[in-house]
């Protein structure tokens, strides 16, 4: 049996010496740990294997230790369609000019209310935005990926990178130069894609950090 501290909440915790190198769940605090091997027990504040951690060379939290967020992003509906945003957004202004200059219109109540309905029609809009990008979002931390979806529901899908398998980029040439894509994230355990989300910004940095916290 090995017996460790938890990094965050420092209470004890024991495994069989099966799962020895593993990440497992505290059962107290909900934090990620690694288990260490069954030869040795660390000291709290030890940082095995600190030569080879990648990601704090780089600059980023311990692979080791609480967990901690490193990158939270949502989609980017603007980059990912600027055309279409664009006209969306332009469209009842446009509208409101024509009415306004080629027929002229006057600032009268009849004016006005154009105007009030040119705004209404960006409800619409806004809702869309709403749900597409604050209903998802993606958490990258020390220890896993989270995708979370919903906005009074919640559907919750991660993968722990000591089990990454592959991540998939998808980007059109609008994409890349907007700097957005399709994100896919398998593991080692599954067959399919466990995490896909889509019009993220920055994906091949979003990877660059995965793969920095998975096994060489």
């Amino acid at each position: 049996m090995i017996r460790f501290e938890c990094d965050r909440c420092e209470r004890e915790l024991s495994f069989d010496d099966a799962r020895s190198g593993e990440k497992v769940d505290c059962p107290y605090c909900g934090d990620v740990n690694r288990v260490p091997e069954a030869s040795r027990e660390p000291a709290p504040d030890s940082t095995p294997a600190a030569a080879d951690d990648r990601a704090a060379a780089a600059g980023l939290p311990p692979d080791d230790g609480p967990e901690q967020t490193v990158m939270l992003v949502r989609p980017s509906i603007w980059r990912a369609f600027p055309v279409r945003s664009l006209g969306m957004v332009a469209l009842p202004i446009l509208v409101f000019g024509v009415m306004k200059f080629a027929i002229g219109m006057e600032w009268g109540p009849s004016g006005w209310g154009f105007l009030v309905g040119a705004l209404i029609a960006w409800v619409p809009l806004a809702l869309w935005w709403l749900v597409a990008t604050m209903g998802v979002m993606l958490k990258v931390t020390n220890k896993r990926t989270i995708e979370r979806r919903g906005l009074l529901t919640r559907a919750t899908s991660e993968v722990m990178h000591d089990h990454v398998r592959n991540i998939q980029i998808d980007q059109s040439f609008v994409n890349r130069v907007m700097r957005v894509g399709h994100v896919g994230i398998s593991s080692s355990g599954q067959d399919g894609i466990e995490i896909q989300m889509r019009n993220i910004p920055s994906p091949d940095r979003m990877k660059s950090i995965i793969d920095k916290y998975r096994p060489m």
